[in-house]
């Protein structure tokens, strides 16, 4: 028996047979094992009416084994050794990791699994290779890195979403059979995030055992959760390929893609509080260690009215405000005077900047913004000088006709030539101005990916795509990049290896980017989380919301502006003065602490903390009507019994006289100190709220 502790998790590897197999994943076990009796434990009955030996769900399972589950490798060569049956070859190990090497005699494949712990952070890592040692071609038709479920574990949690409408989460029963999530859009997709959680019918924000897990790839992908009749279940997850992708010729190799997972026992709050310093500690590189920089995208504010005076006016505007950073979204390069044209063209159109970005970059330097600059290198327009000089450099099947969108196509970045362009006119751009920050945005699915011969190169996309971020990375290195995707269609830990931000929606309403962030920080710390403040009317909803739900909302990301604030008046400009001042004050809390999902005090309440040292700040968004018209107390968790804390208001609704007669009596009080075990047990009274109204408290250890 192999056992991997980490702080609060156990994982039990048996390794007699040939194929090794998980057959723990839990609680940390605090005695050591006696492996004589685990063994004896882990023999189950063998019911009648089926084979004579029991299966058992190892590490690399294939139709030769007597699960009758789908297998996590599927192969075969010229429809012969289609079941490998593997024989153990290597097996090293340490306390925090364990690698073992596989080999099937037949078809000379050769696995290496890798399994990695992150004994802090309670995270598991899974790396896989396969390699060709044989003689023939092996056709690949499907790696999945596959794990052992509690059978008590029924219930399933997933994120779909379309563009505006990213990080919506779905429950739905697991019985017999499978549910499985494919993406084939090329690249991650807002139909189905590479990620889920596993519970049961009593696992919320705060109680129950939970099982989280999260594929590292930004392009093609599928999930599977399968429990048989035997009462065996499954999670799988991988790269989800097109037919005849990966053909592995003798001596080639095909790496899989990394398995991130987790297991908590406090809900999907203990889900937040495991991965979001993981990604902190294993994944993000940010080029230095200065604050997160409060944005403004000129998007919003200007569309495709790129004259200078605009951008000069806007530029004083958002210094005023508080403003860091100025983002110069589409519209700046040749031909680009609508999204029907340009793409391609990486130069900066002299139609519009006579003299180049240099008079933009003088204003900036001015009113100390630093630079940011919109791209979306992977696209093309046809009405575009690189297109009609290189019209096979798109991706496309010879002879067939394809759907654009956005009156835009897909270049196929797996050519050398293509990338070494990309490469030079970023580049180019990046030597000529102080730009500090690219926004790169990619604003349509693949479809029919093929390359100059025809084949798919889905999968071989996103290796270049990696390689070409990680080229550009390696020659500015003080550069950050944001990864967009039509909002939040690129975002997952493989991606993140390479940028520092996502745009999590092109929605700013602040009632649906509530429900988005609260359940994309499961995965994810604050500071990756592009959040804006747009105008009172949302231009993708045409919701309204008074300028402190919105800030209050944007607040708790990377916050930025997205709106023309030159036309906020008076009393709009100084508010937005103060919140922004107030998220520079708080943004090292925000952005080195967790932030964890709270049961709100009424059902129709967003509630949740954020904690980091002494100081924890909680936000309750009332989404709709409350159901009672008092509500229960909020019960805070996390405090210590004997500590007192100090709460202060730093954002309330401006107008609740309709709604009470008097305020809860803390809310007039001048001192507001209150015990840890009184909040935790009594919990706090709060007040009355409006529906799509916002109450931020901040709690100090006093």
């Amino acid at each position: 028996m192999r056992v991997i502790h980490t702080k609060s998790v156990s994982l039990v590897i048996a390794e007699q047979n040939q194929t090794p197999a998980i057959v723990y994943i839990g609680r940390r076990l605090e005695q050591p094992l006696l492996e004589s009796s685990l063994t004896t434990l882990m023999q189950r009955a063998i019911p009648q009416g089926g084979l004579d030996e029991a299966a058992q769900l190892t590490i690399a399972s294939s139709f030769a084994d007597p699960t009758f589950l789908n297998p996590a490798l599927q192969i075969h060569q010229q429809g012969k050794a289609w079941a490998p049956q593997w024989q153990l070859q290597e097996n090293e190990a340490t306390e925090s990791s364990v690698q073992y090497k596989l080999a099937d005699s037949k078809s000379g494949l050769v696995l290496s699994w890798h399994l990695i712990a992150d004994a802090q952070n309670d995270v598991f890592t899974i790396e896989t290779s396969l390699e060709n040692k044989g003689s023939h071609n092996i056709s690949l038709q499907q790696w999945l890195t596959t794990l052992p479920i509690p059978q008590q574990l029924d219930t399933v949690t997933s994120f779909t979403g379309r563009w505006i409408h990213e990080f919506q989460p779905q429950q739905q029963p697991l019985s017999f059979g499978s549910i499985e999530f494919s993406n084939w859009k090329g690249r991650t997709s807002h139909d189905h995030f590479p990620g889920l959680l596993l519970g049961s019918q009593r696992t919320d924000f705060t109680h129950g055992e939970c099982f989280a897990f999260h594929l590292g790839w930004s392009g093609n992908h599928q999930q599977r959760v399968e429990r048989s009749q035997s009462g065996q279940c499954q999670y799988q997850a991988g790269i989800a390929l097109m037919p005849g992708e990966v053909e592995l010729a003798p001596g080639d190799q095909f790496s899989a893609v990394p398995l991130f997972f987790t297991y908590a026992t406090n809900g999907f709050a203990g889900v937040a509080e495991r991965f979001q310093p993981f990604v902190r500690d294993n994944i993000l590189s940010f080029p230095n260690a200065t604050p997160r920089p409060v944005h403004i995208n000129t998007w919003e504010a200007l569309y495709f009215n790129h004259e200078q005076t605009e951008l000069d006016s806007l530029a004083a505007a958002a210094e005023h405000c508080g403003v860091e950073r100025y983002v110069l979204d589409d519209g700046w390069f040749s031909g680009r005077r609508d999204d029907t044209a340009g793409l391609g063209d990486w130069v900066v159109d002299e139609s519009i900047y006579p003299n180049g970005l240099h008079p933009l970059k003088t204003t900036l330097k001015k009113h100390n913004l630093g630079f940011g600059l919109w791209f979306e290198p992977e696209m093309v327009n046809k009405n575009s000088q690189l297109h009609r000089s290189h019209p096979d450099w798109v991706l496309q099947l010879p002879g067939q006709q394809q759907a654009s969108g956005r009156n835009q196509w897909v270049l196929d970045i797996t050519r050398p030539e293509v990338q070494d362009y990309l490469y030079k006119q970023i580049t180019d751009i990046l030597r000529d101005y102080p730009v500090e920050y690219i926004k790169w945005d990619m604003n349509r699915d693949l479809l029919q990916a093929g390359d100059h011969q025809g084949k798919p190169v889905y999968y071989h996309y996103v290796r270049s795509l990696y390689r070409l971020l990680d080229r550009i990375r390696k020659a500015y290195p003080l550069v950050e990049i944001e990864s967009c995707a039509s909002g939040g269609g690129r975002m997952d830990y493989g991606i993140l290896k390479y940028t520092h931000r996502f745009w999590l929606s092109d929605c700013n309403d602040a009632n649906e980017r509530q429900i988005m962030q609260q359940w994309a920080s499961l995965f994810f710390p604050a500071e990756v989380l592009g959040s804006h403040i747009g105008p009172t009317k949302s231009h993708t909803t045409s919701r309204s919301h008074a300028l402190n739900v919105r800030a209050g909302t944007a607040l708790f990301g990377h916050l930025g502006i997205e709106w023309d604030i030159r036309q906020a008046n008076e009393s709009e400009q100084a508010q937005l003065v103060q919140l922004v001042s107030l998220y520079k004050d708080l943004r090292n809390t925000l952005h080195q602490g967790i932030r964890r999902p709270m049961a709100g005090a009424d059902k129709h309440q967003i509630a949740f903390s954020v904690t980091h040292g002494d100081t924890m700040l909680i936000s309750i968004f009332q989404q709709k009507m409350p159901e009672f018209s008092v509500p229960a107390p909020l019960r805070i968790p996390g405090l210590n019994n004997a500590r007192h804390y100090a709460i202060d208001i730093l954002i309330e609704a401006e107008q609740t006289g309709h709604l009470m007669k008097r305020k809860p009596s803390w809310m007039h009080n001048r001192t507001k100190v209150f015990s840890g075990e009184q909040l935790m047990r009594f919990g706090l009274p709060l007040p009355v709220m409006d529906p799509e109204s916002l109450l931020v408290l901040q709690l100090t250890d006093c």
